[in-house]
């Protein structure tokens, strides 16, 4: 585990999470990325070879000049001679293949510079400080230590220190300014490395928040058309009950069976209005408005068209004030259909921000009934919405 972005230890003595952070560094998996996108993976590739590209045509100039220059003997590195020569590339070659890695596997890349960096001064021929191994060792220390971050990359700067004072002495200048460059380029990645986590940490959390406003807005909806379904439900059962009962002094000549079976019906209807009060009421406003309905078609049907020319209005009045607005109402197959539109909003007239959780809950009536809403802009400007009711009940 590493410590959380911007929260150093507490104490510098080594803890357990220090040590494991360093055997990851020194022999730890490393693990393969995801890639945001295709097209990203493959730029990081395209630099990663060109790079290589670039350090072996470098090597490859360096070795052919210093050849023509001075006869048989090699530039620099290599000793007396081609076979000099050869073993200084193949090294060189070696070392910059960790540029191929480091788009997928940074760590690793890091581990192979380092090494060559620390271990090839030791070999027979070879010079103590190559400056294409630290190159490489940067950009394979740049990349891992964005990936995985502190301590790792606190360790990764550390163990740099080791062949920086080992190789590039005698003098201690260019250690010191090897040392300063190093510790600028950590606090740079660190604070790279910090500014985007909080990114992602802030992306999340507003994406968490979108989702929690996008469900408190269904909920919210539910719960208006759970208030408004308990007003239809108990108007209708109220009337269950109040013909039951009057149905003897309505009906001359009945049964006592039959009158019987009326008290029972009066009375199994007002007990589950009882009920069904007792589970919603407390859904219900005291600033509802119920709104009139024909007679042929169910009120629920009618009470969700009423609610979603409602909406329809109140939105084009916020993003479209001083246009001209329709609307059509239709019956037809045995469903209502709705057209509310309105025309591209007047010239200067300010438009309101809005959070779609309008349209969120004209959808959700609209599906609770078995029905299709569609919304959106049109070709001139204006704004369409429509909708399909099914009148499951026709009266």
């Amino acid at each position: 585990m590493t410590p959380q972005a911007g929260r150093p230890d507490a104490a510098p003595a080594p803890t357990l999470k220090n040590v494991n952070s360093l055997v990851h560094v020194l022999i730890g998996r490393d693990e393969a990325p995801a890639w945001r996108s295709a097209a990203a993976k493959r730029a990081a590739y395209a630099a990663a070879v060109l790079g290589w590209a670039v350090l072996a045509a470098a090597a490859l100039t360096a070795v052919a000049l210093g050849t023509r220059a001075h006869g048989t003997r090699p530039p620099g590195p290599g000793g007396p001679g081609w076979p000099g020569a050869l073993g200084w590339l193949t090294v060189e070659f070696a070392v910059g293949a960790a540029l191929l890695l480091a788009p997928r596997y940074p760590l690793l890349a890091w581990r192979l510079a380092y090494l060559g960096i620390l271990v090839t001064p030791l070999l027979p021929g070879q010079n103590r400080v190559d400056t294409g191994y630290y190159i490489v060792a940067a950009i394979a220390f740049a990349v891992a230590g964005l990936r995985y971050g502190p301590p790792r990359l606190w360790w990764m700067a550390a163990l740099a220190l080791l062949p920086i004072w080992l190789w590039t002495g005698p003098d201690w200048a260019y250690p010191l300014r090897l040392t300063v460059t190093l510790a600028v380029l950590t606090v740079v990645l660190y604070a790279i490395g910090k500014w985007r986590r909080d990114r992602r940490e802030l992306a999340t959390q507003a994406e968490q928040a979108r989702r929690q406003r996008d469900r408190n807005a269904v909920l919210e909806e539910r719960a208006r058309i759970a208030r408004e379904l308990h007003d239809v439900v108990a108007h209708h059962m109220s009337m269950i009950a109040v013909q039951a009962e009057t149905a003897p002094y309505r009906i001359t000549g009945l049964p006592d069976s039959a009158q019987a079976e009326f008290a029972s019906l009066s009375q199994a209807a007002r007990e589950a209005l009882t009920e069904m009060r007792r589970l919603l009421g407390v859904l219900r406003s005291d600033n509802s408005n119920r709104p009139e309905t024909t007679a042929k078609i169910p009120l629920g049907v009618g009470l969700a068209a009423y609610r979603i020319v409602q909406e329809s209005l109140s939105n084009a009045g916020r993003h479209a004030p001083g246009a001209r607005i329709s609307i059509v109402v239709e019956e037809a197959h045995a469903s209502v259909l709705l057209k509310i539109r309105n025309e591209p909003p007047a010239a200067g007239q300010p438009r309101a921000d809005g959070t779609g959780h309008g349209l969120t809950g004209m959808r959700e009536r609209a599906a609770l009934l078995g029905g299709e809403l569609a919304a959106g802009p049109e070709a001139d400007g204006g704004f369409a919405v429509q909708a399909t009711l099914p009148v499951s009940e026709p009266r």
